[in-house]
């Protein structure tokens, strides 16, 4: 946890991350985004003695994750948007989240573990984060004359995402209009919705990238006649991040074992 709050600059453990059974002396991690029992049941059976999940895998990660939905806020004052509009516009959906998660069953996987004997942990936001910031990084030095489909194609080079069964597509606008301001909008517990979207817009935004996002929203933002919304593709996305973190572990002599064809051990050749 440490590790991941330290290269995704963050001081203090997230709502949606946590420590849920305590372990010492790991070096040999199943890692996976979602964890369920019987991904615990999986890392008993691969020797490994601790796990990490990337979605809350229960206890007030789950219940109270949503909390950082509120960092959209920041986000898109850096952008350029007011900050009453900002905070305006995260309201409904963070209502919507609070009622969703209060009735999940939020024991089940921690206690699972516990019984195992099997050290837990749940880093999002961190490793969201930190994903977010080589995308930053990578369209570092595009300007505003640059067109959509050469900011998808410096994301795109990502080992991540070229090896993706999902491509990233431009879900509103063209490739071939101009970018404009472009806003990576991610690490924020989930995608900002229409609302989040639609202030992006209006204050100056051409460009908007999600790593996701539903079809009501998308069809919403479509009628309006907003400019580009590129979706990156959420499992990429994801591990875009984790796989920055576990290079750093593996320096630590942690050797991750992945439920996924897309981890990346070593060094990438994309600029960090």
């Amino acid at each position: 946890m440490k590790t991941a709050l330290k290269l995704a600059q963050f001081n203090s453990i997230p709502a949606d991350s946590e420590i849920h059974v305590k372990g010492r002396n790991l070096r040999r991690v199943l890692v996976a985004i979602d964890v369920g029992v019987s991904e615990l049941l999986l890392a008993q059976n691969l020797n490994c003695d601790g796990v990490i999940a990337h979605h809350p895998a229960g206890g007030k990660a789950q219940l109270e994750g949503y909390k950082v939905f509120l960092r959209h806020i920041e986000q898109m004052k850096r952008a350029g948007v007011p900050a009453e509009t900002a905070k305006e516009a995260v309201k409904n959906k963070y209502r919507v989240l609070d009622i969703q998660h209060h009735p999940e069953n939020y024991d089940q996987v921690p206690n699972a573990a516990k019984k195992l004997g099997l050290p837990l942990v749940t880093i999002h936001s961190p490793c969201d984060e930190i994903g977010r910031r080589m995308i930053v990084q990578a369209i570092r030095g595009l300007d505003e004359d640059a067109t959509v489909r050469q900011l998808v194609s410096r994301i795109g080079a990502f080992p991540e995402f070229r090896r993706a069964e999902t491509r990233i597509e431009v879900r509103l606008g063209s490739p071939n209009r101009k970018a404009g301001k472009v806003a990576i909008s991610h690490a924020c517990y989930t995608n900002g919705g229409y609302d989040v979207a639609k202030a992006y817009f209006q204050h100056g935004v051409g460009t908007l990238s999600y790593i996701h996002i539903s079809e009501a929203d998308l069809t919403k933002l479509a009628s309006d006649g907003f400019a580009n919304l590129v979706v990156l593709g959420h499992i990429a996305s994801d591990w875009l991040g984790i796989n920055r973190l576990l290079r750093e572990l593996e320096k630590n002599d942690i050797e991750p074992v992945t439920t996924t064809d897309l981890y990346t051990p070593g060094r990438t050749s994309v600029r960090q």
